[in-house]
């Protein structure tokens, strides 16, 4: 039901956007096919997931925004001086719950998109997000020569 929620919000949100559609830049593009290419994605799929990205992007931009306005708050308050303790305090709260609220947003995207995966391109995926766990270590094994540098 909270998917639902937050999905039914965003196209409010995006309805009187649609009107606004821009060109992707190439790499944005490129990007796109290469990860198209990889899971072997349907067209239906790729126009699924062009659907439900447009939502995510259109969902987390405000919430953004309103993040970097209450984090420059934040800022002026200490570059200022001495900041209120309790107006610091809230600011801070608010920013707390509008990154869980962006958090959510990110999350339901991922689901939605899973969802649209056959088993062999979750599997996939889930290959990728492996790889991306151990790409941080590889470059020690690699200064210690125990795997091939390129």
């Amino acid at each position: 039901m909270k998917k639902f929620l937050i999905a039914v919000i965003a196209l409010c949100l995006v309805a009187p956007l649609g009107a606004q559609e821009m060109e992707p830049p190439p790499i944005v593009e490129a990007a796109h096919n290469r990860v198209a290419a990889f899971l072997q994605l349907s067209e239906q799929q790729i126009a699924d997931w062009d659907v439900i990205y447009k939502i995510h992007r259109d969902a987390e931009q405000p919430l953004k925004d309103e993040i970097a306005a209450i984090q420059k708050e934040i800022d002026d308050l200490f570059e200022a001086g001495e900041p209120d303790a309790a107006v610091l305090g809230e600011l801070v709260i608010d920013r707390r719950e509008l990154g869980e609220a962006l958090f959510a947003v990110h999350l339901v995207y991922h689901e939605d998109f899973v969802a649209l995966l056959d088993e062999t391109q979750a599997r996939r995926l889930r290959f990728i997000a492996r790889a991306d766990d151990v790409q941080q270590i590889i470059p020690a094994f690699k200064l210690f020569e125990l795997i091939p540098r390129r």
